[in-house]
């Protein structure tokens, strides 16, 4: 294979990239909810919670967030370690969370505190830190949640 060719496919593939990057949409929602109640509601909006995959999507989830008028609001994302602890995956995508895969965890987290912490929140800390990433109880009622669309 020729350089060109070789520049050429991997343009080609950035491209398409970021096409589908851009064609993924967030809502967040400011509804008492527990993990569950907020996966369901997501799929009954054509849905999904939210997958964070990249620094691009950590940004459009914020500005969801944002939108929102609750600037101390925490929500549910699509992360889990239910079935098996310390193994993280997108519900919404069926897929693992890889080692290389973008991550935004809080610096210490996630920390399973408790025993119960399997699901994934967003929005809890201040400032600087407000898109971090946190491990929470799924069963306890959180502001809201973040949806994605395709």
């Amino acid at each position: 294979m020729s350089f060109k060719t070789f520049f050429l496919s991997l343009c080609v593939l950035a491209v398409a990239f970021n096409c589908i990057e851009a064609n993924k949409s967030f809502v967040a929602f400011n509804k008492k909810s527990t993990f569950f109640e907020a996966w369901q509601d997501c799929h009954s909006f054509d849905g999904y919670l939210a997958s964070i995959e990249s620094a691009h999507e950590q940004s459009l989830v914020e500005e969801a967030m944002a939108k929102n008028g609750n600037p101390k609001a925490e929500y549910f994302i699509g992360g889990t370690d239910i079935g098996r602890q310390g193994r993280w995956i997108w519900i919404g995508l069926n897929k693992q969370m890889k080692d290389m895969d973008y991550r935004n965890f809080y610096p210490g987290q996630p920390d399973n505190f408790g025993g119960n912490q399997h699901c994934l929140t967003i929005g809890h800390f201040k400032a600087e830190n407000r898109g971090k990433w946190d491990d929470g109880n799924c069963m306890k009622p959180l502001d809201g949640y973040v949806c994605a669309f395709k």
